[in-house]
């Protein structure tokens, strides 16, 4: 169905809302939807007086940013853990207990001390947990490595 316009102006109008987008080969063309919502210009008005036109964006739309943050009221409702329960904080505790006695340790010394005082906590987690706080929290630990019996040196912070 051919579309019609009554007057210049809404022929304007169209063109400033909508992209004509030519198709190669039958030389139709395609109508890409308007970056901006277009409200429907009246035919009935009063004589002598001109149809508003919409107005039109310069810019396309803007993409949406990042999504809003949780409300501090959600972070409040949750309780905080006591420092000693985590074990971020136990593997601190330990790793310090290390360096005030002057002693050289590896994971497996980490974990062994936690072991001792806990017997619930996962190998895996502590060894992994304790490479990363000794990259993080005590970065200015030096780090020596020997070989271990796997496929890879094994790491030993010297206090």
């Amino acid at each position: 169905m051919p579309i019609t316009f009554d007057t210049l102006d809404e022929l304007k109008a169209f063109y400033r809302n909508f992209r004509l987008e030519e198709k190669g080969g039958n030389g139709h063309a395609k109508l890409v939807a308007p970056a901006v919502e277009v409200e429907k210009v009246s035919k009935r008005g009063r004589p002598g007086r001109k149809a508003a036109l919409p107005k039109v964006a310069d810019k396309p739309a803007a993409k949406r940013g990042p999504k809003p943050k949780a409300t501090s009221a959600a972070k409040a409702a949750k309780p905080k853990r006591e420092k000693g329960e985590t074990l971020t904080s136990k593997i601190q505790d330990s790793v310090r207990k290390f360096l005030n006695s002057n002693r050289s340790f590896t994971a497996n010394d980490i974990y062994d001390d936690l072991a001792q005082r806990d017997s619930s906590i996962n190998k895996q987690s502590v060894i992994t947990s304790v490479l990363k706080q000794m990259n993080s929290t005590f970065k200015t630990i030096s780090v020596t490595e020997r070989a271990g019996n796997g496929p890879r040196p094994v790491k030993l912070y010297n206090a």
